[in-house]
């Protein structure tokens, strides 16, 4: 058989995994959006079954077979050197998917896709009742698996090196604490400065904003950042998350409170980050394995850009606090730009991570990650997680949740098994104002937002991100667009001036 023909029936397998995938996503969107609440039990049952077939579907024989015949091994994943780059790039990441898959029994799979559908319906529940015992059981199960998930990978001396390598790969616990441990250390030196200089005045942002109006800033905004809704839709959900249906169905969720109304502005902006590296992958990628982000840190780089870089500078809201104050002119109307701007740039350590100031923020996700070893490392109980989540919330941040709605429970990834999935958020602020500083050099980025053309921004990371997929590691990538290792010192110098402008440091 010609390698074309292999290649073509490699490529047929891997859009019917696709597509079973995409049916699980749409059943798992169901269930944060819509499904009715005793509709749960059954939909895990759903989930379960579906997720079954497609861990058959790529683990076949045949899939082994035809990876064979393209010379793609675990000591050659790319294949035959004489296939064209983008197919070698294509067998490289089917092969990891296959590797992976193939190691986990069918019945494991299943019982675990079950067991998540139960988990995150339990975390619902036990957030909005504040009682962390009813998602024990659920919490400790879906620990359970993810163990077993790395020993299966061969992590058994250190499984959550191998939940870490499922959102970054190669990059462990070890490399993660080395960037971790400095990048803390500095973050506390400039919060405590920070903290000595009088706070700019927010309490304007603590009025009662009308739920429904917020929703409906929110989708005018959604449109004058550039999303598509002929491709996608907005819905609310109790934690916001974004998630691909479908190569042309992108969907968004964020959530709206009434006193912080901030809170469903920046979700939004985040969450439109996610979108748009969906949204734009190369059109010879669009539809294969090689349509993801080339890490999660690097997808987290662009939704933490949107939010943060470009969604919290002056320049965006020059050109949309107008359209703000039109919707609320009680609350806003003696309210000026500058004094906004500095208001949602308080640095004030705060209880809830999705709310968490840009300079703060990591210290949230540092907290997580070192939670994270010692649960898998055996040295927490679960059982004693609540009140670890206080004592560590004391020791990074300086304030203590009065409850585990604000503490423990705040967080819906847990519920989900995605364990190592928190430093991917951390890591992306990192490799966000690196590329920044390259984007800064060759495109004039405050006249651009100012004049409300996300358009020319988001065409270049189209070009020099999204387009890419998976076919370059995040390394690569990175130093593919800056010339450079990954670094910090983008970062801080992107913070130590930008609030010193703030707060006169």
């Amino acid at each position: 058989m010609a390698l074309s023909e292999t290649l073509e029936k490699l490529h047929a397998i891997d859009r019917e995994s696709r597509y079973l995938d995409r049916a699980v996503a749409v059943l798992r969107w169901d269930q944060e959006t819509y499904l009715p609440e005793k509709g749960v039990e059954e939909r895990s049952e759903q989930l379960a079954l579906l997720e079954g077939i497609a861990h058959d579907r790529l683990t076949s024989s045949e899939s082994g077979r035809l990876l064979a015949e393209l010379g793609s091994s675990c000591e050659n994943p790319r294949g035959d050197e004489s296939l064209p780059p983008l197919e070698r790039d294509f067998l490289g990441v089917f092969h990891r998917n296959y590797d992976r898959a193939v190691k986990l029994p069918g019945d494991f799979v299943s019982a675990a896709a079950r067991a998540e559908g139960l988990s995150q319906a339990a975390w619902v529940e036990a957030r909005r009742d504040n009682d962390f015992s009813k998602f024990l059981p659920h919490l400790i199960k879906m620990i359970d698996f993810s163990k077993r998930k790395a020993n299966y990978w061969g992590f058994e001396k250190n499984p959550y090196d191998g939940l870490l390598d499922i959102y970054e790969p190669g990059m462990g616990a070890e490399n993660m604490g080395a960037v971790f441990t400095p990048l803390g250390k500095r973050l506390s030196a400039l919060i405590k400065k920070i903290s000595s200089c009088p706070p700019p005045d927010s309490s304007f942002l603590t009025h009662n904003f009308d739920i429904e109006t917020q929703a409906n800033f929110n989708r005018q905004l959604l449109e004058r950042l550039g999303f598509d809704l002929s491709r996608g839709r907005l819905d609310v959900s109790a934690h916001p998350f974004t998630t691909t249906l479908g190569a042309d169905d992108i969907r968004i969720t964020s959530r709206y409170l009434p006193a912080q109304i901030q809170s469903g502005i920046f979700s939004l902006i985040h969450e439109s980050g996610h979108a748009f590296y969906e949204m734009d992958f190369s059109d010879e990628i669009r539809k294969t394995c090689l349509a993801d982000g080339a890490s999660m840190g690097i997808h987290e780089s662009q939704s933490r850009l949107w939010e943060n870089v470009i969604g919290r500078s002056l320049a965006f809201w020059k050109i949309m606090f107008p359209l703000l104050r039109s919707y609320f002119p009680g609350a806003l109307s003696f309210v000026s730009v500058e004094d906004f701007y500095r208001a949602i740039n308080l640095v004030e350590p705060s209880l809830i991570r999705i709310e968490a100031d840009e300079v703060s923020y990591s210290l949230h996700i540092i907290l997580r990650f070192d939670i994270e070893k010692e649960l898998f490392s055996g040295s927490l109980d679960p059982a004693e997680l609540p009140n670890a989540w206080r004592q560590k919330m004391i020791e990074y941040l300086g304030v203590e949740p009065d409850s585990d709605s604000q503490g423990v429970l705040q967080d819906v990834h847990w519920s989900m098994g995605a364990f190592g999935y928190f430093p991917s958020y951390a890591l992306g602020n990192l490799y966000g104002l690196q590329i920044w500083d390259k984007l800064k050099s060759e495109l004039p980025v405050d006249d651009l937002i100012a004049s409300g053309n996300f358009n020319s921004i988001r065409s270049w990371l189209r070009d020099n991100i999204y387009v890419w997929g998976r076919r370059l590691k995040p390394g690569e990538l990175l130093y593919k667009i800056t010339g450079k290792e990954l670094s910090m010192e983008p970062f801080f110098g992107y913070i130590e001036s930008k609030y010193t402008g703030i707060y006169g440091l």
